[in-house]
């Protein structure tokens, strides 16, 4: 499907990508194959980001690579290529230009830029975008993903969401618009966070067996990580081992502690001292630690249990009534997680074509999540004075049901913008 995407696009005719996170592999994962038929591509992104996105390109690379080669491996009468090589990710990031934010930069002279931080993942930013013809000049706000105000205090490394007032026109996310999304409260939050400390005390200090919290390596991992030092940092009875049990999330890990300044640096290394933390890479510590370690909490991706160690550690929980596993987040329907999740009534769960007995106990929790919550979508679009918004991201359904109500939310502060619900065949004329 990315291959047919990919596709559609003429490279040649591309000047400049403009992005608010490209980290995520659904905003930028596939770049370098861009790159790879027009070198000239200028990459625009905000500041401190080059490092964490090369990484994020260079696992994506790698596990394309295995994956071509093992499929053309199975099918002799086919040869599979990657869409990218590890030559394509270097050619890519030496043409990343990094752009302060807050700051109006100018990439020509008909286009200028200003990054806000969107407060959804370290780094992450809206984009205002000014495009001038002959002597007119209109300003697009690009959200890009925005982050959960809700939860803003308890993630230190990540910048906070700041409200862009006006622009023309607005092009928006809605990943949590539908009307069935439970908001988050405050209540919500304090009760999932003594949930998650009342497991691990229970499972691992009482117990002495394991908990698996499947995380993403991007953003999701050092929150977790950082929830659980804060909580447990000053017990000196805590003899609880916390796993960071993968080699991309150390490697980002280790970005982080480069790129951090002031006291959001200093408190990151704090967390990566301290002494209950114990961070794996090679897969001969990750199974040593499966066969045999006990009282220890696991971190490890990835966040759906789609793929990566956590698929593995799973497997090796599963069949164990006193393990745990706390799933933290959205799993897409095809996903391990996702069954995890919903089947728990069913004695086996299928993992790799293998049936494994369906025996540990499962907690979710919902609060954690890095999208901005339906509530305060409505507040933040209703308050932008543009004369068009048009909603993205987000299923069909849930994008009309939010349209709806956010015109109702527009007309009740007496303003006249225009709401546009659009689809995959949207042609957009300014």
């Amino acid at each position: 499907m990315n291959k047919e995407q990919i596709s559609k696009i003429k490279a040649k005719d591309v000047d400049m990508i403009i992005g608010g996170h490209f980290m995520h592999y659904d905003h930028g994962g596939n770049i370098p194959a861009l790159v790879k038929q027009n070198p000239n591509i200028r990459i625009i992104t905000g500041k401190n980001t080059t490092g964490i996105l090369k990484e994020m390109w260079l696992d994506s690379a790698n596990i394309t690579i295995r994956d071509c080669e093992t499929l053309s491996s199975q099918y002799s009468d086919k040869v599979f290529k990657p869409l990218y090589n590890i030559d394509d990710v270097e050619k890519s990031v030496s043409l990343v230009e990094e752009y302060d934010v807050g700051e109006i930069h100018e990439l020509d002279e008909n286009i200028s830029i200003r990054y806000t931080y969107s407060g959804h993942i370290f780094g992450a930013v809206q984009c205002e975008l000014f495009i001038k013809i002959k002597n007119h000049c209109t300003k697009l706000l690009f959200t890009s993903d925005l982050g959960n105000t809700k939860i803003q205090d308890l993630k230190p490394f990540v910048q906070k969401f700041e409200p862009v007032k006006s622009a023309n026109y607005v092009f928006g996310e809605t990943t949590y618009g539908a009307r069935n999304n439970k908001q988050i409260t405050q209540k919500i939050i304090n009760k999932d966070l003594e949930k998650i400390k009342s497991v691990i005390q229970q499972f691992c200090g009482d117990y002495k067996r394991r908990v698996l919290m499947p995380v993403f390596s991007l953003d999701k991992c050092p929150v977790v990580l950082w929830l659980i030092y804060q909580m447990f940092k000053d017990d000196k009875n805590f003899t609880t081992k916390v796993l960071v049990d993968s080699p991309l999330t150390n490697r980002l890990l280790d970005r982080y502690s480069e790129v951090l300044e002031g006291e959001a640096k200093e408190k990151f290394g704090e967390m990566l001292a301290w002494k209950n933390l114990k961070r794996i890479v090679t897969p001969e510590d990750s199974r040593y630690a499966m066969e045999n370690m006990k009282n220890i909490l696991i971190l490890s991706s990835g966040g759906m249990l789609q793929s990566g160690r956590s698929v593995r550690w799973a497997k090796e929980l599963l069949p164990h009534s006193n393990d745990c596993l706390i799933l933290s987040g959205y799993c897409g329907e095809n996903t391990l997680g996702y069954k995890i999740k919903n089947f728990s009534d069913q004695k086996t769960i299928s993992i790799n074509g293998a049936q494994v007995k369906n025996k540990a106990q499962i907690v979710n929790v919902r609060s954690l999540s890095g999208h901005m919550q339906r509530d305060e979508l409505l507040k933040y679009y209703s308050s932008i004075h543009t004369e068009k918004i048009y909603l993205l991201h987000g299923e069909m359904e849930g994008k009309v049901e939010f349209s709806q109500d956010l015109k109702r939310e527009i007309a009740n502060k007496s303003m006249t913008t225009n709401v546009c619900v659009v689809n995959k065949g949207t042609k957009i004329s300014l």
